[in-house]
């Protein structure tokens, strides 16, 4: 590809920019591990849980051929159904070990920056059959965000790739190798559009087919990412920098996803975001909410949220509505994304504890960088930096996240119950999650990000 030397270019990647990418890396990090070991998909365990007997132990395997005869019996697509039959239902043990060594290895190279494409790469496969096993409320938003980590090679960002990058001996030689541009030449984006863009064709038409089965979702969430994957191979095509289009499809999929949850998905629970939901569901999910959560917000869930759930309601759907719809079109983009931050910041707050910090790690890159590809600013030429991260906040950022950590400790987290019956801890732990994020790329002495020199900048072009 060539060398992009243009104004938008080198406004997008100086030194703002920066941390907001290893925001985004860490913070999608910390919520992969997190699934890991107390989440939906808990696997690990932890030192109060032990390991999960389906995943590591006697019974190990026992969950994926059981997912895998439940996908099959509920019905999903045919070619998938006979993968599932051939290949992972004979060695559901064998893989057990690659789905478990497949999130650990992509957590922790998103944590630390190390090797990050790689890692990326590798949850991004991970994921892909996932939707296919119809588990479509989380993975989507798991797999933008790591994709996003792939694009903008975000280890070269305050993490241990931008350390290893510039160095003379096999270490260095080899970060620079896995971590390198895939060799795909610049003459073969129209034809891998064409094709990704027919992939989203057979899921859109598979539509229809699959309404009554429990892959419904899957075949609207892919042919959604096949038409922002192939509109994004357009544009880097034709010139345009790819950590911006990147960014900017991530704007694209949080404003869907905001609408998805309003006109899709109408039921209310701590593992979703509001919606259109009447007010009596809603206040069912607040009270049980407010039965787990920490002192403080059950109080202000009672005193506050309770008593007027209806105009709650109309300010859930409203908010949800403006913010999904400006982020769609990209209309004030930098506004429409603090406000979808600020929103799931506070949902995260109420309770709301399994959607709302998913979409927040996809939601802080479209509030910081995005708008400059396929949104009405970009026509407007309302293009502006990136806003200047905070100086000097990491010791009270990570004082005040050891502390919610240990809040969280203290209460417990029992991953076999719902997220309702655990929102307080959750909450804790998804706030110290992003102020560890902040205080890791705020702190001063972290300037070993800058140490990929402007010619290394664009990714695609090494």
């Amino acid at each position: 590809m060539p060398n992009i030397r243009n104004t938008e270019t080198e406004s997008l990647l100086d030194d703002r920019a920066e941390p907001w990418i290893a925001f985004a890396r860490i913070f999608a990090g910390f919520l992969l591990l997190y699934e890991l070991t107390l989440g939906g998909w808990w696997k690990l365990g932890w030192i109060t849980t032990g390991p999960n007997p389906e995943w590591v132990g006697a019974d190990a395997g026992a969950e994926v051929y059981g997912v895998s005869e439940q996908a099959i019996e509920e019905g999903t697509f045919g070619w998938f159904a006979a993968l599932l039959e051939a290949v992972v239902l004979p060695a559901p043990e064998l893989w057990t070990v690659l789905a478990l060594a497949a999130q650990i290895a992509t957590a922790v190279g998103l944590i630390l920056g190390l090797w990050t494409r790689p890692a990326a790469l590798l949850g991004i496969v991970y994921f892909l059959p996932v939707f296919h096993l119809g588990m479509i409320r989380t993975s989507p938003l798991f797999t933008v965000p790591i994709a996003f980590a792939f694009v903008a090679n975000a280890g070269r960002y305050y993490g241990l790739d931008a350390v290893l990058w510039n160095r003379s001996d096999v270490l260095g030689r080899l970060t620079r190798a896995v971590n390198a541009s895939l060799p795909i030449r610049r003459a073969w984006y129209p034809p891998l559009a064409a094709a990704v863009a027919v992939v989203g064709a057979y899921y859109l038409l598979s539509i229809p087919e699959t309404v009554d089965t429990r892959v419904h979702l899957t075949s609207l969430e892919l042919t959604v990412f096949a038409g922002l994957v192939a509109g994004g191979l357009s544009y880097v095509y034709r010139g345009a920098n790819p950590m911006a289009v990147a960014a900017d499809v991530l704007r694209v999929f949080v404003g869907y996803r905001f609408l998805q949850e309003i006109v899709v998905r109408s039921e209310p629970g701590a593992n979703a975001l509001p919606g259109w939901a009447s007010a009596d569901a809603q206040a069912e999910v607040f009270e049980g909410i407010a039965a787990s959560h920490v002192a403080p917000v059950s109080a202000f869930i009672e005193l506050a949220v309770l008593p007027a759930m209806s105009a709650w309601v109309l300010a859930f759907a409203a908010v949800q509505t403006v913010i999904g719809i400006a982020l769609l079109v990209g209309y004030r983009t930098r506004v429409a994304g603090v406000a979808a931050v600020g929103y799931l910041t506070l949902l995260t707050a109420l309770g709301l504890v399994r959607l709302a910090p998913l979409v927040f790690a996809s939601a802080i890159v479209a509030a910081t960088l995005a708008g400059r590809h396929a949104s009405l600013d970009a026509v407007a030429g309302r293009v502006s930096r990136p806003p200047a991260i905070p100086a000097r906040g990491s010791l009270p950022a990570a004082t005040v996240a050891v502390a919610f950590l240990g809040g969280a400790a203290a209460i417990g987290i029992d991953p076999e119950v719902g997220y309702g019956e655990v929102a307080g801890p959750v909450a804790l732990v998804m706030f110290a999650f992003g102020l560890l994020a902040f205080a890791f790329v705020s702190r001063p002495s972290a300037a070993f990000a800058s140490d990929v020199s402007p010619t290394d900048r664009i990714p695609g072009d090494d």
